[in-house]
């Protein structure tokens, strides 16, 4: 599904990116670093999807200004930031830690990842994403970006061959 390779797209790049500088094997993202980092990405990703799927009647829930969502999903953003930012210096590295609080490398990354993300989608897939983040958009940011981290666990496992993710592997129920 879409979806989940759009979810997939976006984590991978931003670690590929974070990470392009080391030389050895990037460390994996927890599940709380990696929802943190999308829900950081949340906004931005879903304009995205509005601006890309032109296609859908006006009335959609993507093409739809609907400011009260767009609020929510900013308001998630500050408290994400320090687990996001642990997860990206961790894919940096120790050599390259300290560029992982500056203020530039939130905007950097949203940079690569979003059009990414948005070169993805199909104009077919914008009737079924428009409906998934209309489904989904009564969850909280975290929530919300934790059904993004899990979509892309399970790219992430059933992919037997390309790149992965730097997701460490989910926790099993006891």
């Amino acid at each position: 599904m879409r979806f989940r390779h759009l979810a997939t797209t976006a984590l991978f790049w931003t670690g590929l990116a974070a990470s392009s500088v080391q030389a050895q094997p990037r460390p994996c993202l927890t599940d709380g670093e990696a929802e943190a980092l999308f829900q950081v990405l949340l906004p931005d990703m879903v304009a995205e999807m509005g601006r890309v799927c032109t296609a859908l009647p006006p009335s959609a829930f993507l093409r739809r200004p609907n400011p009260a969502f767009a609020a929510r999903l900013q308001s998630g953003v500050a408290p994400a930031l320090p687990a996001a930012r642990s997860g990206i210096a961790k894919l940096l590295g120790p050599d390259m830690q300290a560029i992982a609080g500056s203020m530039f490398v939130l905007p950097a990354i949203k940079v690569i990842v979003v059009p990414l993300a948005g070169q993805m989608i199909e104009p077919a897939d914008c009737p079924k994403l428009d409906k998934i983040v209309a489904n989904l958009a009564p969850l909280p940011p975290k929530n919300l970006a934790g059904v993004f981290v899990g979509m892309a666990q399970l790219d992430a496992d059933r992919r037997k061959s390309g790149p992965k993710l730097p997701l460490c592997p989910m926790a099993r129920p006891k």
